[in-house]
């Protein structure tokens, strides 16, 4: 009977868990123009991993907030990659551009621009290291682990 119970406990947990009833996950990127046009870089994740994402780019912070706001928004982990200089937001793809932008901004371009995997693989390293303004959807954050930390085992 207490098998019985246990088993029926975590049958329960897995299906809250996986319930899509939670708001999930909410990440926003403001980049800012320099006419100080702002827009962001949305994404909403959800699950018992965070393993399902929708992101839009918009002029709408609350943009994904909820669930429902799915209109021009690309559903995926990591859509894209982009950099953002001299009010030029490059969207990257990898090998195929699979999302448009309806909205129009006043000071802001936006490039989609499809990579072959290679070149999509090395600017994805740049990305989740922030380096030479490369960013993931969302964007990478630094961890800071313990410095006593131990290291994972070499193989």
């Amino acid at each position: 009977m207490n098998t019985e119970a246990f088993l029926i406990g975590m049958f329960l947990m897995a299906i809250t868990g996986c319930s899509s009833s939670g708001n999930g996950t909410f990440n926003t990127e403001e980049l800012v123009s320099s006419k100080e046009e702002k827009i962001y870089i949305n994404t909403l994740n959800w699950g018992v991993t965070d393993d399902n994402q929708i992101s839009s780019v918009s002029s709408d912070r609350n943009k994904l907030l909820k669930k429902g706001d799915t209109l021009n928004a690309v559903k995926g982990l990591e859509p894209f990659i982009y950099t953002f200089k001299k009010d030029t937001l490059n969207l990257y793809f990898d090998g195929q551009v699979n999302y448009s932008i309806t909205e129009k901004f006043k000071t802001i371009q936006v490039n989609f621009i499809a990579l072959d995997k290679k070149e999509f693989a090395k600017d994805r390293e740049k990305a989740y290291k922030n380096e030479d303004g490369y960013c993931t959807v969302p964007k990478s954050k630094k961890k800071d682990y313990p410095s006593d930390m131990p290291k994972p085992p070499s193989n």
